[in-house]
Order: C-alpha cells, then structure tokens, then sequence
C-alpha cells in the first residue's frame, strides 16, 4: 500500500517517516487540508508559487548601491522592491516603505546614503515550488508586502507581493 506525500505527491510506502523523494516528513497528523468544495482554499495550499512568478518585478542591487541610485530607478522602472545582494548572496531587501520610514526627511544628500544602511537583512523568502499559502503565511505572519522567491541554489527569481497572490486567485477564479 502506497501514501501520497502532501506536498510532492510522491507515492512512499505506508509507514514511511519521511518521503523518499522530497524528504518532507510523512509524520505529521492533523494538519488543515483544503475542502474539496473551496476552490480558493484547495488552490493556496496545493498551487505552487511558480504559476505566480514572472520576473518582471525583479530588481537586484549592491550593498554598496546608492538610495538615491535605487530611488531613480524606482521611478523610472515604476517598481518599490529591490533585493540586494552580496557575492552572489541575498543579504537584503529595500522596498518604497523603506525608503519612506527609513530615509525620507532624515537623509538629506541621498547619494552619500548606502542600501545596507536602511536595508532590511535577511529577508524571508520562499521557494518557487512552495504552495501559495507558504507566502501569504510569511506575509501575515512578518507584516511584509513582498517576499523574494529563490531557485534551490539561491539565485533570485522574482518577487512576490501579496497584490499578486490576489490577481492569481481572481484569474483562477474567472477561468473555472
């Protein structure tokens, strides 16, 4: 007899501790599952982050950036999220509401301000084959308005803000 992992669908045997072939462990009990009538709710905990994903919304900056070089290219780009990284590391996020509580009236010459002065380190992130309901978790839980997605490796993929998640869903849902 074989069990369905919850969160690859790999087939593991009956008793596994641990699936064979994502490693999740198979000996949680209790834990909420979707209803099978509530689209919305089946979607956010089995839809993974990937089929929110672009990239368009991706900027990446250096520690050693500039705010007034991020402020301009906010501007021009009409983007308010930066993630910054270091020797190929994410070590930081900077959105608009940082620039706002952080930098705005308390920095007068914008040039001489470095991103790792007001940036948010060590940001939370997700994977891109975490469910929906793994960002929105992160988001509710840190008070953020976007979390970066990495590859496995660490390299950026996109940003996700909850104004996304929403668009995904209202698709989702005019398309059944």
């Amino acid at each position: 007899m074989k069990i369905k992992c919850p969160t690859c669908g790999f087939e593991n045997l009956v008793g596994s501790d641990r699936c064979e072939e994502c490693l999740h462990s198979l000996m949680q009990t209790g834990l909420p599952r979707a209803k099978k009538d509530d689209a919305i709710q089946t979607v956010m905990m089995t839809a993974p982050i990937s089929n929110l994903v672009t990239g368009k919304d991706l900027l990446v900056a250096s520690t050693s950036d500039s705010i007034q070089k991020i402020v301009k290219v906010f501007q021009s780009e009409k983007k308010n999220c930066v993630l910054i990284y270091k020797r190929k590391k994410l070590v930081g996020i900077l959105s608009y509401r940082d620039l706002l509580l952080k930098v705005a009236g308390k920095k007068p010459d914008l040039s001489k301000v470095k991103i790792e002065e007001v940036m948010t380190p060590n940001p939370e992130y997700v994977v891109q084959t975490d469910p929906v309901s793994h960002v929105v978790n992160k988001m509710a839980l840190g008070g953020f308005r976007h979390v970066p997605v990495l590859a496995s490796d660490g390299t950026p993929i996109s940003i996700v803000s909850i104004q996304d998640v929403l668009h995904y869903l209202q698709h989702r849902k005019r398309t059944q």
